[in-house]
Formats: C-alpha cells, structure tokens, sequence
C-alpha cells in the first residue's frame, strides 16, 4: 500500500468510527499564518520557510521617525534621506553621519546617485528643491514655482536627471548645466514614482487616479499604458524583459495586515521545490501468513511461480531542468548582483480623492507586458510602499505590519521574506554586497537584508482543540531539507485554552524530525507543535509544506437534544368532497440527536403509561429521528415516550455508548363522548334540547347539531358558556321546522378529536303550524 492511499484511508476512516484516527492538518499560508512565526515565514504555496537573514544598520533617532529614501555610494557608503526633519546620513564602516540638514522645516523624499558618484537629494516642503552635495558646499540644482515635492529623481545616459514632482503633475528634465524645462505634465496632482529603461523611454506611477504613463524623453510624447483600480501607484519596476511592475498604495479603511486566505492549488514547474524529503523509516512487512496443505501426509505438488519481491527503492532527487536551475536565491545560493534604480517612497502622502474604487482586497502589483498586457500577481490587505527587481523577482515592502515580501512571477510564488519591527518598509535599494538596504518609518531605522536565510528560526502552531482530553498520535510532515539545515520538533499540552504557566506540560526536549514523528505528550484537550529550522551556513532552508497532526478522541456518549410527540390530522374524504376534520388516532414523534465524535447514529423508541408501566420497545433499528406512531393500538391514558440513540453502528462490539430523552406526558384518547340526559321540550314551531356530554380521558371539546340530515353542523352552547372539561351540559333550541317528524343528529367533540353521534327524533303537531299561518 503506498503512503498516499494509505493517508487517504486514514483521513476517510477518522470520519466514519469515533475511536479511529482524527486529524489537525496545517497545509496552506492561511492555516500556518494561525500560527506564530520567528524568523519563518510562509508562502501563498503553503511552504513554512527560514525568513532572511536581517541586520540593523541604523537605529531610532529621535530626531526623525522615517527613512524615505536610500542608495549606496561607489565606495559602500549608505545614504538614507530622512524626515519630517530633512538630513541626509552617511553609514560607513559601522559609523553614522549626518552630511546635510535642510535649512527649513522640509523633508528628504528622494536621493539620486549621479554618474559621477555624487550624491543628490530632493526635498518636500513650501517650496521643494534638488541638492547636489558638492563638497565642502552643497549645492542647490534644481528649484521651481509651485513645485513642493522631489517625489523620485533618475538619470539618463546622457547625464540628463528627471524629476517626478507634485502637487502639479510635473516631470521636469535637469541639463548637466542646471537648466530645467517641464518634460511632461498631466492633470494628476502628483508623479509618486519614476522609472527610467536605460534608454529613451520612462514610466511614472500618479496619483490621484492610480495611472502608469510612458513618456519618450526625446520627443516628450505620452501615453496612458495602464489605470489601476487604486488611487496611487507608489512604485514602479522592469524585468530583463522589459515587463514593468506598478505597485499601488491605496488607503483601506479598517484595513488589518493579514495574509488573505489562500489554497494549496500546486505550483508552476519553475517553483518546484529542491532538496532532498524529510527522512522517513519504512515500516517492517510483516510475514504472511503460511498456504495450507490441501494433501496432508503427501508430497508436495510441483512449486507455484514465486511472486517478485516487494523492493522498497530509495526516493529520487530532482534533477535541473531546462528552466530551474541547479541553484537558486530560493534555494539558498546568492545569485548575481543586479544594478537597479534605487526605489524611494515618502513618509507623507499628498492629498486627493481617487479617481476609482480600491479593490475589496488590498493593494497589488501589476506586470504591464511590451506589448501592454495587464495582469495581477500579487494582491494583499497591505500598502506597498517599496520595490525593487532582483534577479527576476520582485522584492516588496509593505506597510503597516512591516512585512517584505518577495514576488516571483514566473514560479507564481508570493512569500514574506522577513519582518521588520518598523511598522512600514518606505524605501530599498539593491546594495552592492548583494544585501537588499531598507528604510523604514515609525522608527526611522535602516536594516540589511541578506540573501541568505537566517540561522535559526522558529514556528508555535496555534492551540488545537480536540474538545475533550484526547490521546495523540504521530505527527506526519512532509517537505524539503537540504544538506546542511535541519528540522527539530517539540509539543505541549494542557486542558486549559491559553498555555499558561504551570497550567500545560512543559516543552518536549526539540528531536530530529521525521516524516512520521511521535509526539511525546501525555493525553490532554489541547496541543501545540514547535518547529525549529537552522539553516547552518545560512544558504539553505528546511521547506515544512504540510504538518497533520493524529489525534484520537474517547468515545463519547450520543446526545438527544429534545423529543416532541404532535398530533397527526388526517383528512377524511366524504360524499360531498369537502374535507371533515376528524381524530387520526397517530402522533408523529421527532428528535434531534448529535454524536460529538461524528458517529452514525441509530435509534429505539419505546413507551410506558406514565410512572407506571415498565418501558415497551415500540421501534428499533430506526435511521432517520422521526417517527409516527398510531396510538389507536393502545389503552386510553397518560403515556411517555423515550428515544435511545446508540453509536454501535461506528465502534467495535462492546464499546458503543448510548443517550436517552424521555418526552413529556402524552395524552392517549381513542374513546368518543359519551352523550346522555337527552331532554327535549317542544315549542310553537320548534323544539329546545338539553342533554349532557361526558368524556373519560380528556375534556369535552365541543357539541354540534344538524337537522334532517342537512351538513349544515351548528354549535351548540355550554350551559356554563365554555367547553373546558370532561362533563358539559349543553342546550340549544330548533325553530321554524314544518309539521311533521324531524331528525336531529347530535355531534359532540373530545379534545383528542373524537367524536360521538345521537340522533333525537321529534314531531311538530300540524295545528302548530296553522298558528303558524
């Protein structure tokens, strides 16, 4: 039997018995995100892995509170534009300068390396400028009217620098010997992003109305290549291959940073994972069982062809293809440094309404094809505030939980990479050691991030409920582990929700993972797993891709939640086709049950007269919770009912539990009134009738008169004006009637339905009618 069916079999038979195996099965991003993750991280393929390694370069300061621009000099100075306080620091062999302040109360937005290494910083404020910090004295390069804000700069070939601006839509070029023209301006209030292909062409992100333009900087000709559904497109990128990627920053009132739900749906061949299986020990066959000898005391017959040997062969790595290579950043090997633009995004936000409504889900990166094809490949409840290309992927950082994805269109994989303690990632740039530099807001810090994974990393399952103190089984994982990282596990347990100390058991000691690993912990309701992954040299990382966990609950007893007995009516059909309402001598008896291990149920019903009788089984063996029961078969009198659910139809023989409900009294009445005391006192034209109605299991329920056979049915009145017990005296009188016999048919009603007939048979005296005339 091989493992997935025998994984299917398992799964299939936890449904069907109570003390079979259940299960708690961790497979997708939204199941592990239950979690608590350190340094781990999960990918919307569902895959747990090592997050990368982080470094803080810059700490707080208390003289701003983010990081809105950053780029890395020739000589691996970092540079980081800072704000509402413009300064400009210099971190450089561990040490941290301040090289430029502003003079007035403006922000650095934006920061340019220039190809002449010289370093060139843009300014929000009143009135915004561009600084070129010559030494020993900046200078000021650029300053226009109306412009307040240096939203992003690049560099053409030619040393021509372009400056994305607001609150007026302008994109401005900036001569080598600093006279500036407006290039391109549009109605948009401002151009928050700025990308440059390295030759004639450039792209601007807007806002107000979420727009993607492409400008030709030698003729100045525009063209709209995309509107997004988002009021702002924060951050542009490009491939190798010329795709361009908007990433839009729309505010989401309510908006919590949560990764949306997500399934396992598999993967593209390019996301394969690499690696070798979390090892596993086959399981010992066991011998099977000897033939008989159909000829005892004879020689054996000439010897059957002997079946080939089970072979248990070893799992096969997988080869490169043609389009994965041998090793990739995902794998843990650095790939090439890419040159890239930096990217920078500012800390404040200019004002205007969007021009469309958000998505419902978040924001999202766009990939706008040469030829103008538009699709999403990443969408989440978060603002992406940063971007940058590497190596064919995109690195993204978001606000405002300070989550830094990574994008990888190709392989259709979006994972975090890390998590930064600074609620939002504003601006990256690729360092030139192959680190991704950051800059955050909320603590103005700037952090490294490696292209190695962090050396140890750990994941805390959430609390899981078996509902009641349960035994655990083995916990099933399956995934990668490289040569050179590693896997341990731990569990605890408890009967209380929150693990408290003192309250749970104590950690397991962490062992080495295997595919099938027995948890140690005694029986208790909940459970959590801990996972710690190493990476050793930082290059690889375990790859956990599901996690099911066995547990077995005790059997438990059926529940029977309530019991009902209703009158069944019956029509019954007379000459006339009108429908006369009668007593149908049934009850129609209905009970909801549930099983709290989910097992099939069956039901016996029985009977007693109240408090009296021993219990008689009515009906066994019954599937469905309902019942009609004919009461006709029985005595007159108070009776209870009582349904017996049992689970013996999902346990082996001798375990089943049973529950029971007992009903309340149920009144059984199939005998009619009885009708007596007739008195009839003759009128002028007419007749009066007194007479009494007696019932001896329930209460009279009404009398009724017809005359001559007619179905014209009249009521009669109570002498005491109400129907309501069982012995009534009723009256009532028959005029205008010709001379002659008359027939006058009496009915009277129980409360059960049941009804008695009397006929009373009278004359009118033919003087009576002349009096009439």
């Amino acid at each position: 039997m091989t493992r997935p069916f025998l994984f299917c079999l398992l799964c299939f038979s936890a449904a069907a018995s109570a003390i079979t195996t259940s299960h708690w099965n961790h497979t997708s991003e939204a199941d592990f995100k239950a979690g608590t993750l350190q340094n781990v991280v999960a990918s919307n393929l569902g895959d747990l892995k090592l997050s990368r390694g982080l470094q803080v370069l810059l700490d707080q300061d208390p003289r701003f509170s983010s990081v809105n621009a950053i780029a890395q000099g020739a000589d691996g100075a970092i540079y980081a534009a800072t704000g509402p306080r413009g300064m400009v620091l210099s971190i450089h062999d561990g040490k941290t300068e301040t090289i430029w302040q502003s003079t007035d109360d403006s922000a650095a937005l934006s920061l340019l390396i220039d190809a002449q290494g010289r370093l060139l910083v843009g300014t929000g404020g009143e009135r915004a400028a561009i600084w070129r910090l010559d030494k020993p004295q900046p200078k000021q390069l650029f300053s226009a009217d109306g412009v307040q804000y240096i939203w992003a700069m690049t560099q053409a070939a030619d040393g021509t620098i372009y400056a994305a601006t607001g609150p007026h839509g302008q994109l401005f070029q900036i001569a080598p010997d600093g006279k500036s023209t407006v290039l391109f301006s549009c109605p948009e209030h401002n151009l928050l992003s700025l990308l440059s292909d390295e030759a004639d062409k450039l792209y601007i992100g807007t806002d107000p109305n979420g727009l993607v333009y492409r400008v030709d900087r030698k003729s100045g000709q525009s063209f709209v290549l995309f509107n997004a559904a988002e009021s702002e497109i924060s951050a542009l990128a490009m491939d190798k291959a010329g795709n361009v990627y908007a990433a839009t920053a729309a505010q989401q009132e309510g908006a919590t940073e949560q990764a949306l739900p997500s399934e396992k749906n598999g993967r593209p061949e390019a996301g394969s994972a690499g690696g070798v299986a979390i090892p596993t020990q086959e399981p010992d066959m066991p011998k099977p069982p000897a033939l008989p000898n159909p000829n005892p005391g004879e020689p054996p017959p000439i010897p059957r062809t002997q079946p080939p040997h089970l072979l248990i062969l070893p799992e096969a790595t997988e080869p490169p293809t043609a389009s994965t290579p041998a090793s990739s950043p995902d794998d843990g090997e650095e790939p090439p440094t890419v040159n890239a633009v930096p990217a920078s995004q500012p800390a404040m936000r200019p004002a205007g309404g969007p021009a469309s409504t958000p998505h419902p889900g978040g924001n999202a990166i766009y990939r706008i094809t040469p030829a103008g094809i538009v699709s999403e490949i990443f969408r989440q409840p978060v603002l992406v505030l940063s971007m940058i290309q590497q190596d064919g992927k995109l690195i993204v950082g978001t606000g405002s939980e300070g989550l830094i994805y990574q994008v990888d269109p190709a392989a259709e994989e979006t994972l975090v990479l890390a998590k930064v303690d600074a609620k939002q990632v504003l601006a990256m740039c690729q360092g030139r050691d192959g680190r991704v530099l950051l800059g955050m807001a909320n603590s103005g810090a700037v952090v490294g991030m490696s292209q190695g994974f962090a050396k140890v990393g750990t994941y805390t399952s959430p609390v899981l409920d078996a509902t009641q103190a349960s035994q655990f089984g083995q916990m099933h994982l399956l995934g990668r582990l490289p040569e050179g990282s590693a896997l341990q596990i731990s569990t605890r347990c408890g009967n209380v929700r929150t693990a408290a100390d003192g309250q749970w058991s104590s950690w397991s000691e962490p062992a080495s993972a295997t595919e099938y690993f027995p948890i140690s912990s005694p029986s208790a309701r909940f459970l959590q797993y801990r996972l710690l992954l190493t990476s050793g040299n930082g290059e690889k990382t375990p790859r956990i891709e599901e996690v099911d966990v066995a547990y077995q609950l005790p059997n438990l007893s059926p529940q029977v939640k309530s019991l009902r007995a209703t009158v069944k009516a019956i029509a019954v059909a007379v000459e006339t086709e009108e429908a006369a309402g009668g007593a149908s001598g049934q009850r129609h008896v209905a009970w909801t049950a549930f099983d709290p291990n989910g097992d099939t149920l069956s039901y016996a019903l029985w009977y007693r007269l109240q408090q009296r009788d021993p219990w008689i089984l009515l009906k066994d063996k019954l599937k469905e919770t309902q019942f009609d029961w004919d009461t006709r078969l029985v005595a007159d009198g108070r009776y209870e009912l009582k349904v017996v659910a049992t689970d013996a139809a999902s346990n082996p023989v001798g375990q089943a539990l049973t529950g029971s409900r007992v009903s309340d009294s149920i009144a059984v009445d199939n005998t009619a009134p009885v009708i007596g005391d007739v008195k009839t006192t003759a009128m002028a034209t007419g007749v009066t009738v007194e007479l009494t109605v007696a019932d001896r299991a329930s209460s009279v329920a009404s009398v009724e008169f017809s005359v001559d056979s007619h179905d014209d049915w009249r009521l009669a009145k109570a002498s005491d004006k109400l129907f309501d017990s069982p012995r009534e005296a009723a009256s009532f009188a028959v005029e205008n009637l010709t001379s002659g016999p008359h027939q006058i048919a009496v009915r009277a009603t129980d409360a059960m339905g049941n009804a008695a007939y009397q006929t009373i048979l009278v004359t009118i005296p033919p003087q009576a009618e002349k009096k009439k005339d």
